[in-house]
Order: C-alpha cells, then structure tokens, then sequence
C-alpha cells in the first residue's frame, strides 16, 4: 500500500495548493507574466484565422483583443457580413469560458446580421453553435431545435464538413436525453463522413464521442482506447481545450480501471489546461474527476472538500448537468463515509436536478445509490420500494428512449421522405405525359398503316381494321389519361400534406400558428410545474419561470393596402417582422397569427420584465419609417396586448394556450380602445374563476375596477 500513501501525499500537496488560491495558478513551462504581442492585420481573413489559432491554443485574452481588433475592422469597412463573423467570433470567445448567457445574445445577432445578408453557411454555423449552447444549460429540447436547423441549412447547401460536425452535436445532445442508440449513429455518421473528408480533427471529436458511448455501456477498456486515440489526434493539432476534455475523459477512464497513478497524471493535465483557458466550468469537472480520484484512494476528507466546492459553484453559476454528476459522487462519499443522511439528501437533490434537466439515465443512476444507502441502514423495505422504482423507471427509460428515438428519427426523415415522394410523383407524371404522346404518335403511324393496307387489300378489310385500331387506340388512350389524372390527385394530395406540416410563414420566413400549436404546450406544462412545486413547498418561487403571450397588431395597416396595394403592404409585414424580431430573443417564439397580426411568446422570463418589453415593441415599430417605394417612406405604429402565464399564481388552475391567446386578445382589444399605439397587459389574476375570459373582458368593461385582476398599461 506504500504507492497508494505516497499518491495520497502528492495529491495533499496538489490539491492544498488548489483549494489555498481557488485555482491552479502555475502552468508547466509558461511564464505567467509573458503576453504574446498583438499584431495589426488589415485583411479579414488573416485575422479570422488568428483568432481561432489562438483560441486552439488556450490564449483567450489574445483571441479577445484580436476579436476586438476584428470589430473595429468590420465597422470600418462597413461589412455587415463580416461584422455577423465578429459576433460569431464572440460569442466562441465567451464559450471558451463557459459563459453561455452573453453568448446567446451574441450569437442571435449574428444570426440576424447572417439572414439579413442571405449568409447560410454562417447561419447554419451560428445555429449550431446556440444549440450547443442550450446543451450546456442543459435545455436539450431546444438545443435540437436549433442543431436540426443547422443540419438542414448545411444539407441544403451541400456543406459536408458541417453535416459531419453537426451529426457530432446531435449526438451530443441524444447522449444526454439518454437516447444511446440514436446517438451511437449520429457519432457514426459523423465519423465516417470525416474520415471520408480526411479530417483529423472531426475524427478525434467522433472517437471521443464514441468513447464516451461505450464509457456509458460499461465497456471501460474500449471506451479508454478510443479516448487514447482522440487524445493523440488532439495533442497533434495543438488545440488545448480538445487535448484538456481528452486527458480528463482517458484519467477517468484509468479510475475505473483502479489505474491512479496513470488516472492523476491525465487528471492534473486537463485540470493545468482548463485553468490556463480560463473555463471554470470544465475546471470544475476536473476537481469532480479528482474528487472521485481522492474517493478512490481513501482520502475522504479531502474528496469531501472538493466535492462541496463543485456544489456550491455548480448551485451559483447554474452548470445543471455537472451539479447532477457532483451531488452523484457526494452521495457515493456520503456513503463510504456511513452519512446515510446526507447520501439521501443529495440523492434527492441530485434526482430533482436530473428531472429537471431531462436526463432520466442520471435520474436512475441515483435511485440505485438510493437502494444501496437504504440496505446500509438495513431498510429492508424501503430498499425493496426503492428497487422497485428504479425498476419502474429502467423500464420507462427504455420505453421512452424507444419513443423518443422513433420521434427523433422520423422528425429528420419525415420532410426528406415527403420531398422525395413529391419527386417520385412528378417523375411520374412526366412518364405518363410522355406515354401518353407515345400512344398518340403509335395511333397515326397505325392510321397510316391502315391507309397503306387500303391500297395494298381490299377497301372493306381496312375500314374494318381501322374501326378495330381507333378502338383499342381510344380506350388505351382513355386509360393513360384517367391514370394521369389518377397521378395529379395523389400529387396534389402530397403538395396539401406538405403544407399542412409546414411550420413556416411564406410571406414574412417566420413560424405560422401551427408551429406555435405543436411547441407551446409543452413550455406551459413546465411553467406550471415550476409553480406547483412552489406552492407544495417544495421549491422557492420560481425565477424566470413564467411565460408571456404577446398579440401585436399593425395600426390602420388597412390604409396601406388601399393607398399602396398589397404588394407594398407585404414589403410592410415583413419589415414589421424583422423589427419584431429584434425584440425577441432567438429562443423565444415570433408567429405571424394572420394579416397584420403576431404572436410572440416570452418564454421563461421573469412576469416583470412583460412591461419592458412591450414598450420596446412599440419603440421599435415607431422609431424609424417604413420603406413604401424608392422615394416613399412613412412610419406606423402597433398595438400590443399581452397575458402572463401562470395568470393566477397562488392557486393551482390549468389555463390552455387557446384561453391565453384570447385573453392577451381581450388586451389588444382595450390598446386599440385607448388609441393605439399603446399596450394593455393582464399580469395576473388573483382568484381562480370558471370562465377566466368572460371574468377579464367584465374587468375592462366595469367602469370601477376591483383588485381581483393586476392590469398594467403604457397609457397614464
């Protein structure tokens, strides 16, 4: 046991340093008062190429202040397109340091900027990127949402090397909701597509994929190989942040394999690499391997320190899914150290955490720590309820995972395998146009074969033949055109069902209401549980937790449709829409309802914000005039009348979608009462009531209002 004590000692020695300082401060051959000199570039694309080289190579406060210098290039050439980049560029910047929140901002103005320009490649590159952020925060539906957008953007632009890393996201994102099957080939595809393209650092990303799949399996030597493997592909191209998540995943891997002199070696390098990037979040998850490596060895008290650090940053900086992986491991420490009281309040931590995120694997992870911690404490019965439980959930899990994988696949291939059966229609239909032309050309060359036989037989003979020909001719004819007309029905048939799954508005490029029907449900029932779980106790009040439902309304848009046609009042709307889009935050809903009116939702903001925002609507609509014509300009305002959800927060009321949707009505209804160009808001309703519309419209007619119904407008 002398080498497991002398491991222990180097590790007192290493982590008094790390937990003294709060990080790891000294970097193996750097000197930490070196800055690397900033050189001034003139051209674009050398400058895009430094910043990235040096983001591989863990210098962020150089890539910064190249990115600041690229800014300051893009607003003198005055490039929209370039200053979209800037953006982009920022917002990988604040990824590098684990900073998601600014870099949804940053990267929904460059998704903007790259419509605006008509840049996809750009766009399907920023869309990928937000998902990836909404990985992180745990957020996995919407982090689809917007990785699908991009692999269709980059399908449709024939962009290989972007289908193969977005395939590397998807799976990403299926590992975490638990769907290992799905994700297995989306890291498949992803592989085969760069190794097809040669790409070494798309094959390291695929391997460690992978690694992390059979890491998940069980199957820890395979699992350690291809983590070996990425590594080297890593180390070879010199990016530090890839190099750092390799030699955390092959350290943990050589814990598994009771390997802890290879696993600390591997550990302190990704923890040395990940402080020298500055991502306090993956260092994080490096003290979290460590920890588990001092849990391994016998140093309890020291993996105990480390682990409440990891709680505790994880609680305050909101790094949902490794807050899960910790209260995890401090439930294994909790139990090793027979702290069966704390093993079962992190359990039940860790499981509100893990329903929270979607991530039902954890959640079954650490209800059979839950078994383990009851048969310590000799709770038989309780351990069999338990197992039972996590029974129930393994199954549900498998069912779930086989719905949601048949979901998700057939989400990707529905519009594919309706396109091509558009396709397969239209080919043939052009085939029985030109059968058709064949039979009609067969007829003449018979109707001049039978003139011939007239000369050549007898008179009688041919005009019997003849009759018998224009016959058969006839009804194959009939036939080919009732079997034309047989395929335009099913054409035209497949043209509805396109449409009536499409989720997109023509005229504006927005979602249309169907869209709104097949997504807002699911983002109610969330808010609602939110507050269930505030008012059984079991939670605080919920932050950002509630959902607002705006209807904005053109002013006298009729107008412009009498004086100026409808040409020039669909160039309106659609410059209404981009406005509109300004407001709303990429990870909101913008839906054009019909006409002149929209539908935005808020998603998960805080019920006091709905004023400012409505008063930026309508700044935004006002502020400059709409383009008319060349010479012609003229502005317009709008009026907006909004709902917060839950309406009534003290008692527990389902409201549907539908309902909100008329209330906020009821709303726009009283700004354009008022005298436009104003917003009227229900913020909430303080007494349940049978019929919450018919209560809200009485509230606005009485001429003395009561206080069962918080009404708030811009009008004084």
């Amino acid at each position: 046991m002398d080498w497991r004590k002398q491991l222990a000692q180097q590790s007192a020695i290493f982590l008094c340093v790390l937990l003294c300082q709060g990080r790891v401060s000294a970097q193996v051959g750097v000197n930490p008062f070196h800055v690397d000199p900033i050189p001034i570039y003139t051209e674009i694309n050398p400058l895009k190429r430094a910043i990235e080289l040096a983001r591989k190579q863990g210098k962020m406060n150089k890539a910064e202040a190249l990115t600041e210098q690229f800014q300051q290039l893009a607003v003198s050439k005055d490039d929209a397109l370039a200053l979209a980049d800037v953006y982009f560029e920022q917002a990988r910047n604040t990824m590098e340091r684990n900073l998601y929140a600014p870099a949804h901002d940053l990267l929904n103005k460059a998704i903007n900027l790259y419509q605006e320009q008509g840049d996809k490649a750009g766009l399907a590159r920023a869309y990928r990127q937000l998902g990836l952020t909404f990985r992180y925060q745990s957020n996995y539906p919407q982090a689809l949402e917007y990785i699908y957008t991009a692999m269709q953007i980059s399908q449709q632009q024939n962009d290989t090397s972007a289908v193969a890393s977005t395939y590397n996201s998807i799976g990403l994102v299926l590992e975490k909701m638990g769907l290992l099957e799905g994700a297995a080939q989306a890291h498949q595809s992803a592989l085969e597509i760069h190794h097809e393209l040669d790409d070494k650092n798309g094959i390291a990303s695929a391997l460690y994929n992978l690694g992390d799949l059979r890491r998940l399996m069980g199957d820890d030597k395979l699992a350690l190989t291809y983590f070996q493997d990425a590594l080297k592909i890593d180390l070879a191209s010199g990016d530090k942040k890839y190099i750092a998540y390799s030699h955390n995943k092959v350290g943990f891997q050589f814990i598994q394999l009771a390997d802890y002199e290879q696993a600390r070696y591997h550990l302190t390098e990704a923890l040395t690499l990940f402080q020298q990037i500055e991502a306090p979040r993956d260092t994080d998850w490096a003290i979290l391997s460590m920890a588990t490596l001092e849990m391994n060895l016998g140093n309890l008290i020291l993996s105990r320190t480390m682990l409440n650090g990891v709680i505790e940053r994880a609680n305050d900086k909101q790094y949902k899914s490794l807050l899960v992986d910790a209260y995890r491991a401090s439930a294994q420490l909790a139990l090793l150290n027979e702290d069966t009281e704390l093993a079962l309040q992190h359990i039940d931590a860790g499981v509100i955490q893990a329903k929270d995120n979607n991530e039902s694997h954890d959640e079954a992870l650490l209800e059979a720590l839950r078994v383990e911690v009851y048969l310590q404490e000799d709770a038989l019965r309780q351990a069999f309820n338990a197992l039972l439980y996590q029974k129930k959930l393994d199954d549900e899990i498998l069912n779930t995972t086989r719905i949601k994988t048949i979901a998700t696949l057939q989400s990707q291939t529905e519009f594919v395998r309706r396109a091509q059966q558009i396709k397969l229609l239209e080919k043939e239909q052009a085939l029985s146009q030109v059968t058709l032309k064949q039979a009609k050309w067969s007829r003449n060359v018979w109707l001049a074969s039978i003139v011939i036989s007239v000369i050549l037989f007898t008179l009688v003979y041919g005009r019997i033949s003849q009759r018998r020909l224009n016959k058969r001719l006839t009804e194959e004819v009939a036939l080919r055109t009732l079997e034309l007309s047989q395929k335009n029905v099913e054409l035209q048939t497949a043209y509805q069902e396109m449409e009536a799954i499409s989720v997109t508005d023509k005229l504006t490029g927005i979602n249309n209401r169907r869209f709104l029907e097949n997504h807002i449900v699911a983002d109610l029932e969330k808010s609602q549980r939110l507050y269930d779980d505030w008012r059984d106790g079991k939670t605080p009040s919920p932050q950002q937790g509630d959902i607002v439902v705006f209807m904005i309304d053109m002013d006298h848009f009729k107008r412009v449709n009498d004086e100026h046609g409808h040409h020039v009042g669909d160039e309106v709307l659609q410059q209404l829409t981009k406005r509109l889009a300004r407001v709303f935050r990429q990870s909101d809903y913008l839906v054009r309802w019909g006409g002149e009116e929209f539908v935005g939702i808020a998603r998960f903001i805080d019920r006091s914000d709905a004023p400012l925002l409505a008063q930026r609507l309508l700044n935004e609509v006002s502020a400059s005039a709409f383009r008319l014509s060349d010479k012609v300009k003229s502005h317009y305002t709008c009026s907006i009348g909004y709902v917060c959800y839950p309406p009534i927060l003290e008692h527990s009321q389902q409201t549907d979608w539908k309902t909100l949707i008329a209330l906020a009505d009821v709303c726009l209804y009283q700004a354009k009462k008022s005298g436009r160009n104003a917003w009227v808001g229900i913020e909430k309703v303080d007494q349940p009531t049978l019929n919450l519309i018919e209560h809200c419209a009485q509230y606005f007619e009485d001429s003395a209002h009561t206080n069962e119904i918080t009404v708030l407008t811009s009008q004084k």
